[in-house]
């Protein structure tokens, strides 16, 4: 079977992705691997100077990320199972544009599909885009889909 990677974070565009595939690429002889980059709310825990009431605080806004997170990974398991698509989700940690190229060769993707979030140039230069940088990075041929703010599909 050829192995599929498919990026998501939970956001309305890598669902919208997801959907895609899962409607217009998927056949028989493809597994899915979902991959999902874990994002958390505080990015670098060492830069905060911890008080005893911030330590509770941060503790509090880690077991809030680690339950979105596993609330998105139990929605894929979900869709998956639903539309009878064999495959797996896999979470991942890290920067995500390098995490998804690394993935993807670790498992020899025939393919990588990912959302693309539409930021503007400015936002873009600034920001950085995940799917661009996966675009002109990886070896693997990358399916970008980007859906119409009028129809989002929303997690």
């Amino acid at each position: 079977m050829k192995k599929i990677l498919i990026a998501v974070d939970g956001s309305k565009e890598s669902m919208f992705a997801l959907n895609e595939y899962m409607k217009k690429v998927h056949n028989d002889d493809k597994y899915a691997v979902v991959i999902h980059c874990a994002h958390y709310s505080i990015s670098n825990p060492e830069e905060l100077a911890i008080t005893r009431d911030d330590a509770q605080t941060i503790k509090d806004i880690l077991q809030k990320d680690e339950q979105r997170i596993s609330n998105v990974i139990e929605h894929i398991e979900t869709l998956l199972k639903q539309n009878k698509i064999p495959g797996e989700v896999v979470r991942l940690e890290g920067k995500p544009e390098s995490a998804i190229i690394s993935k993807a060769e670790e498992l020899n993707a025939s393919l990588i599909v990912m959302g693309s979030r539409g930021l503007g140039t400015i936002r873009r230069t600034i920001l950085g885009s995940v799917s661009e940088f996966v675009l002109h990075h990886s070896h693997i041929p990358v399916m970008i889909c980007k859906c119409e703010s009028k129809n989002p599909l929303t997690f």
